[in-house]
């Protein structure tokens, strides 16, 4: 594998991995703010303490192997540091993959080939899966300010609002048909918000438009969300924004 294949989410805006393995392993030592992979020698333990006391303070273990051993590996495995001899450790690379497997809900692998443009045969595919009502779609069909066009950063691999919104119900509600109806009916109600106010698509909208949005639902109004002036109950309330929040996240983390 190549580190350079993968983009971290948890950065703003995303960037790629070190193409080196070495460098992308002390990038995610930083990054996770834990040992991932360590090679220590004594030679390595003399730079790095001021004396062989402090060492076998911090790194008891290592120290206790480097007596038999000329080199000793730190690393990380499921959820723990573990140190082995070199022989019996697994290689860098096994643990970079561990790692990225473990941490994927930020570190994204770059799919290989973008997916099309909204023309597409397999974006139609996903669209037709979740059955997003054309008028929705002509609505979403653009691609705002905050929008990602940079194909090794966007890892969805989408060039507008109505693909990322087509990946986002078919990997988080399709299975559902209850979940998707209701996030379906969330995105009307934040689309009818977004044309009264004449803000959109929804790639531009803001931490401000946002909030403003959710004071809206407080506050309905036929022009405003859809539900013909009136109260819209807590539980719809509740239910809205968490469908808001819950696209933003999936978007703004790998896509925006």
């Amino acid at each position: 594998m190549s580190p350079a294949d993968w983009i971290d989410g948890g950065t703003t805006p995303p960037r790629r991995l070190p193409a080196d393995i070495d460098a992308a392993l002390v990038y995610l030592t930083n990054a996770l703010g834990h040992v991932v992979y360590t090679r220590w020698t004594l030679a390595a333990i003399r730079r790095r303490y001021a004396s062989l006391a402090d060492a076998k303070s911090a790194h008891p273990a290592v120290m206790q192997q480097l007596l038999d051993h000329a080199v000793v590996i730190e690393y990380w495995d499921r959820g723990r540091v573990r140190t082995a001899a070199i022989d019996d450790a697994p290689t860098p690379e096994t643990v970079l993959q561990r790692v990225l497997h473990t941490h994927r809900r930020r570190f994204r692998a770059i799919p290989e080939a973008g997916l099309p443009a909204t023309t597409g045969e397999p974006i139609r595919e996903t669209m037709a899966l979740v059955t997003v009502p054309q008028v929705l779609l002509v609505w979403l069909a653009r691609a705002g300010r905050f929008a990602n066009v940079a194909s090794a950063t966007d890892t969805l691999g989408v060039g507008d609002d109505a693909q990322a919104v087509a990946l986002f119900l078919r990997d988080r509600a399709s299975r559902s048909p209850h979940t998707l109806r209701a996030y379906r009916a969330e995105l009307r109600r934040l689309v009818t918000w977004c044309e009264a106010q004449q803000l959109g698509p929804l790639s531009d909208l803001t931490r401000h438009d946002l909030l403003a949005y959710r004071q809206a639902l407080r506050k309905p109004s036929r022009d405003t969300v859809g539900d013909r002036g009136q109260k819209v109950s807590e539980a719809t309330r509740a239910r809205a924004l968490a469908v808001v929040a819950s696209l933003f996240r999936y978007w703004t983390r790998p896509a925006i």
